[in-house]
């Protein structure tokens, strides 16, 4: 999950929350906009700071760093299977044409 998507959905969990709270202690109308409000920025200050904090204490090294040989390994495994399916494609069009070819002598045949 992305960053700024964590603090979008934090601050909209807060709303709902806060409009909960609002309705189970029947606050009048300004006292629930208000108590609404507030716990609406909480839950987006306390969002903001876990994000802040997870940014500054996440390991980037590992991202940025990739191990090229475990890339090819991996790529290399793509591409024996991607062979193997071309394989499978291609016989399987050489059969249908083998099959179509001999429906067509037997037409001809039929006709005949």
């Amino acid at each position: 999950m992305r960053a700024e998507n964590f603090v979008y959905f934090a601050t909209v969990s807060g709303f709902f929350i806060g409009m909960m709270f609002s309705v189970i202690n029947d606050f009048s109308i300004w006292q629930s906009i208000f108590v609404t409000i507030i716990i609406t920025l909480l839950f987006y200050i306390i969002a903001l700071g876990s994000v802040a904090f997870y940014i500054k204490f996440y390991d980037i090294k590992k991202q940025l760093f990739l191990n090229v040989k475990e890339i090819e390994e991996v790529i290399d495994v793509q591409i024996n299977e991607l062979e193997k399916y071309e394989d499978f494609i291609f016989e399987s069009y050489k059969f249908i044409e083998e099959v179509e070819k001999e429906e067509l002598e037997l037409l001809r045949k039929n006709k005949s």
